[in-house]
């Protein structure tokens, strides 16, 4: 089977990605604990729907405790400063900055896979 191109084909397919998804959370847990956010760590058999939930509220408490760590995050998987800025305008903010980190950690995932 050939790898989804997109996130948004990753969780179209998420029964039979399950593998895919284990390696995004696994991107995931690497990436918090490299900013300092090493006491959350993600259970890797979370489908995509438990995922999106279980983050909004990591990320929520995250900007209002732990804020430098949480812009540590940001940065350590590379969220532009643009596109937070644009995210910020919208009223669903949160729900577009988890789908753009998943969107980021599935492209690590992806092209170590490709490239690898």
């Amino acid at each position: 089977m050939s790898l989804p191109k997109s996130i948004s084909e990753a969780i179209e397919n998420y029964p039979n990605e399950t593998g895919l998804w284990r390696e995004i959370i696994l991107q995931l847990n690497k990436d918090l604990a490299l900013a300092g956010i090493s006491e959350i760590e993600l259970k890797i058999d979370t489908s995509p729907n438990e995922l999106v939930e279980g983050l909004h509220q990591i990320f929520s408490n995250l900007m209002h405790d732990k804020t430098s760590n949480f812009i540590q995050l940001l940065y350590r998987i590379d969220i532009q400063e643009e596109d937070l800025k644009q995210m910020m305008l919208d009223s669903d903010f949160m729900e577009k900055l988890i789908y753009k980190i998943l969107e980021r950690s599935f492209q690590k995932v992806y092209w170590r896979k490709k490239l690898g």
